[in-house]
């Protein structure tokens, strides 16, 4: 259980629910199959082998939301009513008025929806009752809204919302990389991005590229600042530091092995990665809002 591109959040852990009333309202929200006149429909699924909704381990909790979309492209709806709109305008002798050609597009996407395919996905979300963080796998802000939204529908008393920190990421990586000094836990990598706030928003970009720090501090001097940074937490996992806080390409360095060499269940393989990768995460979320000067306070 690795995640990829994840953005924070934050809930209480006092006001969590035990790992059965959890599950049970969460089974009342369940994924159901779309019906013949619906784009969408979101609901939770099993996050984990072992087909329960919550997969809980130590202080531990994984939750997933699942979606089902119809693909439908609007330029396929367009084509099909303009091709109709053709045919009834010869028929008519004159062109389709707009209230006509608006009620025909209507009626083609009705018709079309019915026989559309549809798409299933999963998003997990990963809770720890110790710090209170919720990692949500996926870099998308709308599909983070929309877990917010489905959780606060699902799960009364457990708010759930963004995390904030005292210092902005922009502010913080243009100061470690214009100084070449990461904060304690963490080292720089070869990929960062810098933009200009002028008109035009001049950018640079290094990719697989050693950070030369006099040249850096010169962007930095012109304007630029950091919207982007690659970093290494505890020669443990890498990943790209957003401006939004977001954390993309996580990816681990070195992972654990049983090394008895026998064989595990799916499930048992699961549940080891699972316990491994959370700690980790727990971690990196701890030290990373440090070196961000702690959760943003609110008077």
């Amino acid at each position: 259980m690795q995640l990829k591109n994840v953005r924070i959040a934050r809930f209480d852990p006092a006001t969590f629910p035990a790992v059965e009333v959890l599950e049970d309202q969460l089974a009342k929200r369940g994924l159901e199959p779309l019906n013949a006149l619906e784009r969408e429909r979101y609901g939770f699924v099993p996050p984990s082998p072992d087909g329960t909704l919550v997969h809980a381990r130590e202080s531990y909790r994984l939750i997933a939301l699942g979606s089902e979309k119809k693909l439908l492209p609007s330029t396929v709806v367009r084509q099909t009513a303009d091709q109709r709109a053709q045919k009834l305008a010869q028929q008519q002798g004159r062109a389709l008025g707009k209230k006509q050609m608006r009620d025909l597009r209507d009626q083609v996407e009705t018709e079309l929806l019915s026989r559309a395919f549809s798409v299933r996905q999963s998003t997990r979300i990963w809770f720890d009752l110790e710090t209170g963080f919720i990692l949500i796998d996926h870099a998308s802000p709308k599909l983070e809204e929309t877990f917010f939204e489905i959780w606060h529908q699902t799960i009364s008393g457990v708010e759930c919302q963004r995390l904030e920190v005292e210092r902005a990421p922009l502010s913080a990586m243009t100061h470690w990389i214009a100084s070449g000094d990461a904060p304690a836990g963490f080292s720089i990598d070869q990929e960062a991005e810098l933009r200009s706030a002028a008109v035009g928003q001049a950018t640079v970009r290094y990719l697989r590229h050693v950070l030369d720090e006099s040249e850096i501090r010169r962007h930095v001097s012109n304007g630029k600042q950091c919207t982007r940074l690659a970093l290494t937490w505890r020669d443990r996992l890498s990943f790209v530091l957003g401006e939004d806080l977001s954390l993309k390409r996580l990816q681990w360095i070195a992972t654990e092995s049983d090394g008895n060499g026998t064989e595990v269940s799916e499930e048992d393989r699961f549940d080891v990665d699972f316990i491994l990768s959370s700690g980790d995460l727990a971690g990196l979320c701890r030290d990373l809002v440090e070196a961000l000067d702690g959760v943003l306070q609110r008077a």
